[in-house]
C-alpha cells in the first residue's frame, strides 16, 4: 500500500471518528479554502468571517500552545497573529489564528468556552479567523471541510482560461487558436470557485486529460510534510501552482497540429465544471 493510499485511508478513519466537530464561529462565511495558492505556498486552512466575533473550539480539547501579544508586548506579531492550538482526541490539533489580544487562557476547553475573538492580527488584511486542523503524528494538515459539518454550496467552479508563461509574458490560449512554440512549455489553467458568488476560492479536485492521456489527477484533501518539503499527494507548491495562482500542468509534449485539453474541476460539495480546449501548435524547436 503506497503513501497516498495510507493517507487517504487515515483521513477517512479520522472523518468517521470525529463526526462531533462543530464550526468555530456562528453563522460564518468561508472566504478562503484549503490549499489555495498564496503566491509561494499552500493555504493550509480555511478563512472565515462572521458578525459574531466569538471563536469556539471545534471540539473539547486541551490547550497545547498559544501566542498572545498581550503577553509579549515588545515582540512583533507572527504571521498568524495571536493564535491558540488545542489538542483533541485521536491526535488531532486545531489552530485558531488572527485572534484579538486576549490573555485569558484555560487548560481545558469545552465546546461552549470561547477560545478568543476574531481579529486582524499578524499578516491579515481584514478581521477574520484562520482555522487549521493538524494530524501531527502524520505530519499532515487536513482540509477542515472533511471534518466540519456540511456547508451550503451550489455553485460550480469556473474554468476560464489556459495560458503559457513565456519569459515575462503570459499568453492566453483561446479555444481553436494557433500558437507557435519553441519548447514544450507547461500549461497554466485559471480556475476559480465561489460559494456565494462573491469569493475567489480554490477547488477540491482537478483532473486534466491531454490528447487522450490523463496527465493530472489531484485531490486537495491534505498537505503533508515529507522529504523536507510540503506537498499535496507528493507534489510541492511549484509543481502545482504558478506564481500568479494558475494551476500548473507540467510534463506535456505537444504534437504538430491539433492538441486537445480536457479539464474537470470540482469543489468540496461536489459541484463540477468541465471544459475542453482545442488549439493548433506549430513546433519551432530550432529557435
Amino acid at each position: 500500500m503506497n503513501q497516498r493510499t495510507l493517507l487517504c485511508a487515515s483521513l477517512v478513519a479520522i472523518a468517521v471518528s470525529l463526526t462531533s466537530f462543530r464550526w468555530p464561529v456562528s453563522n460564518g462565511t468561508i472566504t478562503s479554502t484549503f490549499c489555495e495558492s498564496r503566491r509561494d505556498h499552500f493555504h493550509d486552512g480555511i478563512d472565515i468571517t462572521a458578525a459574531d466575533d466569538r471563536v469556539y473550539p471545534v471540539e473539547s480539547g486541551t490547550l497545547f500552545f498559544y501566542w498572545d501579544r498581550a503577553i509579549f508586548p515588545l515582540e512583533n506579531y507572527p504571521g498568524g497573529g495571536n493564535y491558540k492550538i488545542l489538542e483533541h482526541r485521536d491526535g488531532i490539533y486545531s489552530i485558531y489564528m488572527h485572534l484579538e489580544n486576549d490573555i485569558s487562557t484555560k487548560k481545558i476547553y469545552t465546546p461552549g468556552d470561547p477560545v478568543g475573538r476574531m481579529g486582524n492580527t499578524g499578516h491579515s488584511g481584514s478581521r477574520h479567523l484562520h482555522v487549521s486542523l493538524l494530524k501531527l503524528d502524520k505530519r499532515t494538515s487536513i482540509n477542515p471541510l472533511k471534518l466540519l459539518p456540511g456547508y451550503p454550496d451550489t455553485n460550480a467552479p469556473v474554468i476560464s482560461d489556459i495560458a503559457f508563461h513565456i519569459g515575462d509574458t503570459y499568453i492566453i490560449v483561446r479555444d481553436r487558436s494557433n500558437i507557435r512554440l519553441t519548447r514544450h512549455y507547461p500549461l497554466l489553467v485559471k480556475i476559480t470557485d465561489s460559494m456565494t458568488g462573491r469569493e475567489n476560492l480554490g477547488i477540491y479536485r482537478l483532473s486534466v486529460i491531454f490528447n487522450g492521456k490523463r496527465v493530472l489527477e489531484k485531490e486537495f484533501s491534505a498537505i503533508s510534510f515529507s522529504r523536507g518539503r510540503l506537498n499535496v499527494g507528493g507534489d510541492d507548491f511549484d509543481t502545482l501552482f504558478d506564481k500568479k495562482g494558475y494551476y500548473l500542468v507540467k510534463g506535456l509534449t505537444y504534437v504538430e497540429g491539433e492538441n486537445t485539453l480536457k479539464i474537470k474541476a470540482s469543489d468540496f460539495a461536489g459541484n463540477q465544471a468541465e471544459k475542453e480546449f482545442i488549439f493548433t501548435v506549430k513546433l519551432d524547436m530550432n529557435k
